[in-house]
């Protein structure tokens, strides 16, 4: 019986050892991608609060999003939308006859 509580512990030990393993990893990968999208930041805070400012404050889109919607609906931008989604249609089309 103290055979199986010794063995779960130890299994116990070694699991959460490997969880805390992998999140310091996770949380280094993290910080080098935080300072490649924003080298000014010293720190996770301030790299957030540097894209929260990108993203237009608490509203989480960026304020020029109502102008980018009225372009919409000028008849040359149509034209170009429509224009690159056939030439994504057709990258998609050219990338499965390679696989």
């Amino acid at each position: 019986m103290t055979t199986w509580i010794i063995i779960s512990w130890v299994l116990v030990a070694i699991l959460t050892s490997v969880n805390i393993f992998v999140f310091l990893k996770l949380k280094k990968a993290s910080e080098q991608m935080m300072k490649m999208a924003f080298p000014n930041s010293k720190n996770m805070g301030d790299a957030m609060s540097q894209m929260q400012n990108m993203m237009g404050g608490a509203g989480g889109m960026p304020p020029n999003l109502g102008a980018l919607m009225g372009q919409m609906n000028n008849p040359q931008m149509q034209q170009q939308m429509k224009a690159a989604m056939d030439m994504l249609a057709k990258m998609q089309q050219g990338g499965k006859g390679r696989r």
